[in-house]
């Protein structure tokens, strides 16, 4: 079985590498490989490959080595109609087409009009609401509309992370919802090793982008009275913004920038608590990631928290910044809570194994090539 599987639209693996998610991603293939010996091919938007980068036993194929790229955005967007007939040969032999990410689907689903392959589309977070809730200007979230639209009718196979994302393409759109599924974000499940762990410092791991809502942070810092520090790792556009107001108002946050995924995972088990103050998310990886390595998570009271965090049993949800404090105090007076969590999350989280959801996708891959 040979899987094409495309990058979102303009990542490249040198943006990846750079986000320090190279790794992360790639993960999941390498365990499909492993199990099932499936051939992945992997389509990005690179001029040429980093040669330090390893790429173990896949076959790259940097999309701009093949067409050159504009430097104005939108020429660029408007050239990649005509992609899919830059890469014909080379998806001639594929079994199936696995779109990573809505953006960029426009280039799967017309190769499938040429070659007939059956296409995969897999969203991590849906684009569509997302640029709804960040207020993006009418033509994009038009243009989102249109492309959800079109993805969720010619696609085989259409998967998202959460059930408060499939509620809202369903509520949304009309088609055929059989071919919709939950396919949630994988973790590697690992034993809880305790250790001491930070309790006077807090986690945060981001973009630093509003929807993460970071003032509500800041103004938790200003009015505490317990003694505390937030870390938070991650980069974004805000970054400049967010350093100039902890300056001025003197508050004890560090902004630590990316670190690799698989040195992020040492970091989560350093913190007894973990904080995501967002004001939408779609299946937070971050989230899983704490409760996998042992944290307390302390969440915003959103739909997908709510889908990972259950109420004062494996971690907790607030509605106020007021709400954060005194869950705080309750942990500080609660000791056994840290181990009560640890256990709930620990079987809670086998729907989250790589073990798990990499079956869960070779099926999928499995009956598309038995549907052609």
């Amino acid at each position: 079985m040979k899987i094409a599987v495309f990058f979102t639209y303009d990542y490249s693996v040198q943006s990846l590498k750079n986000a320090g998610l190279l790794e992360r991603e790639l993960k999941i293939y390498e365990k499909l490989q492993e199990k099932f010996e499936i051939e992945f091919i992997f389509f990005t938007y690179d001029e040429t490959l980093p040669i330090e980068v390893n790429y173990r036993n896949f076959e790259f194929i940097p999309i701009y080595s093949l067409t050159k790229k504009s430097q104005s955005k939108v020429l660029r967007l408007i050239k990649s109609i005509l992609l899919p007939f830059k890469l014909l040969k080379h998806t001639s032999d594929v079994d199936v087409i696995h779109q990573h990410q809505l953006l960029g689907s426009w280039i799967p689903l017309t190769i499938k009009l040429i070659q007939k392959k059956p296409v995969l589309i897999r969203t991590g977070y849906d684009a569509y609401l997302f640029s709804q809730l960040n207020n993006e200007k009418k033509y994009l979230i038009y243009f989102y509309k249109v492309l959800t639209n079109f993805s969720l009718r010619y696609s085989n196979l259409y998967t998202v992370t959460s059930q408060s994302d499939l509620e809202f393409l369903v509520k949304e759109f009309s088609f055929n919802t059989t071919k919709i599924k939950i396919i949630p974000n994988w973790i590697e499940k690992i034993e809880i090793i305790e250790n001491s762990r930070f309790d006077d410092r807090i986690l945060m791991v981001g973009r630093l982008e509003s929807q993460k809502n970071y003032p509500m942070v800041f103004e938790f810092l200003k009015n505490t009275k317990l003694n505390l520090e937030i870390d938070v790792y991650g980069s974004g556009e805000l970054l400049d913004e967010l350093k100039t107001i902890k300056m001025n108002k003197n508050l004890k946050i560090n902004f630590l920038g990316n670190k690799k995924h698989i040195d992020l995972q040492k970091e989560y088990k350093k913190y007894k608590y973990f904080l995501s103050t967002s004001v939408f998310e779609g299946n937070p990886k971050t989230i899983l990631e704490a409760q996998n390595n042992g944290c307390i998570v302390i969440a915003s009271n959103i739909k997908n928290h709510s889908e990972l965090i259950k109420h004062g049993k494996n971690g907790f949800l607030f509605e106020s910044i007021n709400e954060i404090e005194e869950i705080l105090n309750y942990c500080i007076k609660n000791n056994e809570i840290l181990n009560k969590f640890q256990k709930t999350n620990q079987s809670l989280l086998w729907n989250n194994d790589i073990e798990n959801i990499s079956n869960k996708m070779y099926q999928d891959y499995k009956v598309l090539v038995e549907s052609k």
